[in-house]
């Protein structure tokens, strides 16, 4: 039985390091913007959504692991 996966999603980030929600909104948090497959992400940065300026974005790659049942401590930061 599979108890452990992993996905990548992306975030876009700035080239100052910040990261934009898909509201156009800039966070210091990766973790207060949507995560998007890359598909999403290719068409945020190119449709007609896109932020301003969007040669100064790239999508950066989150690795996302879901575990089953972790019962081991884990640290947060």
């Amino acid at each position: 039985m599979k108890t452990r996966d992993e996905r990548i999603r992306y975030v876009i980030q700035h080239k100052d390091g910040s990261f934009i929600n898909v509201k156009g909104e800039r966070k210091d948090d990766f973790m207060a913007v949507t995560r998007l497959t890359e598909d999403e992400a290719e068409v945020f940065l190119t449709g007609h959504y896109a932020p301003d300026n969007p040669e100064d974005y790239h999508a950066e790659p989150v690795r996302i692991t879901y575990e089953l049942g972790g019962k081991e401590d884990v640290q947060q930061e």
